[in-house]
């Protein structure tokens, strides 16, 4: 009975340890090693353009570099995981950790959005440290349009030239804007309305489609690099320029899922930033050298035509820009202080008759 009794003690004392030991944190880590963190990237460009073998590649090969691989991050293309006009949700509820994506898809979540990275028609800003420089400026404005929606916001990714404009038919002034079908986005939507035209929301995969079919007259989506990269050179019949609609430009923000960002250990969070940065001035510098020889050859094409604006009429273009921004302060209070922020970047820029019209003092 005895023996019996020490049994029973026995059984009990080793099922009693079995469900302490369940209950215990479960080591996945040996000790001595770190953690490595796996996250997954988005982004609005093409795999093969420049824009993302040029940007999106070097960041997350540097972040794994820097890092010593306790970051690795995932690169995917252009819908490849769900469509792009999805990605806000997906970064929000972390179905990815990050995304490389434009501003300017989200103007239903904040009307600001539409002005995000600097994309202001009409804007008379240039080069990489005055676009950076205003980027810098207006940051905390888009920061806290995205942290009330649920989302972290870490800047300006990259720097992309001015737009162009390219077109199955012929627009030679202001008035043959009328009753264009154009593809665009963000606030450019709002801007060839004033122009007359009707704006079109394709992705990038479909713009070749769109402009062979004549689904719309005429598309803008980056500079003469990526254009002619994603085959557009051979869909397009003319050129309009000036590039009035998107001047040089932050072609992708670096948002994040505020849960994951937290997670990372701070040396980790530092690491990205400091990718960042690296395309940042990677981007400036490629971009600008690689979009003018990228024009010669578009200039060099006999089956495309080069259009220049009337002068009359890019100065009535440059005033209904500064038109749309003056209305956009009563859209929010986020897109009331971006504007009066631009003001005074453009001010402390010398652009001060620019500033001025959109209401800045002295």
């Amino acid at each position: 009975m005895r023996k019996m009794k020490v049994v029973l003690m026995l059984m009990l004392l080793f099922s009693l340890l079995v469900v302490l030991s369940a209950c215990q944190p479960y080591q996945t880590i040996p000790d001595g090693e770190q953690r490595v963190y796996k996250w997954r990237m988005v982004t609005h460009q093409i795999p093969g353009t420049a824009r993302y073998e040029g940007t999106v590649k070097p960041f997350v090969e540097a972040v794994e570099k820097i890092t010593g691989g306790r970051l690795v991050i995932e690169p995917f293309g252009a819908n490849v995981l769900f469509p792009t006009n999805e990605t806000f949700d997906m970064v929000k509820n972390g179905v990815v950790e990050i995304a490389s994506i434009y501003t300017g898809f989200w103007t239903g979540k904040n009307p600001v959005f539409a002005l995000g990275g600097g994309t202001i028609p009409g804007d008379p800003i240039t080069g990489f440290q005055e676009h950076f420089y205003r980027s810098d400026q207006l940051q905390p404005i888009i920061d806290e349009a995205y942290e009330k929606h649920g989302i972290k916001n870490l800047g300006a990714f990259d720097y992309a030239p001015e737009e162009v404009l390219m077109s199955q038919v012929p627009i030679r002034s202001i008035e043959d804007f009328k009753g264009k079908n154009i593809r665009t986005a963000g606030v450019a939507s709002l801007y060839y309305s004033k122009l007359g035209a009707s704006a079109i929301s394709l992705s990038a995969p479909e713009i070749y489609t769109g402009l062979q079919l004549g689904t719309v007259d005429a598309a803008e989506y980056n500079d003469f690099l990526v254009n002619g990269e994603m085959g557009l050179d051979e869909v397009t019949k003319y050129v309009i320029e000036p590039a009035l609609h998107v001047g040089p430009s932050t072609d992708k923000e670096l948002i994040v899922n505020p849960k994951a960002w937290e997670e990372l250990p701070e040396d980790l969070k530092a690491a990205v930033y400091v990718a960042r940065d690296k395309v940042r001035y990677e981007s400036a510098i490629a971009y600008g050298v690689e979009n003018q020889k990228a024009k010669k050859e578009w200039m060099e094409n006999p089956n495309i035509e080069f259009i220049q604006l009337p002068e009359k009429d890019i100065e009535e273009m440059r005033e209904k820009g500064i038109e749309l921004l003056n209305e956009y302060k009563s859209k929010s209070e986020a897109s009331k202080q971006y504007v009066e922020q631009y003001a005074k970047v453009l001010a402390d820029l010398g652009y001060l008759e620019e500033a001025k019209k959109l209401g800045y003092e002295e």
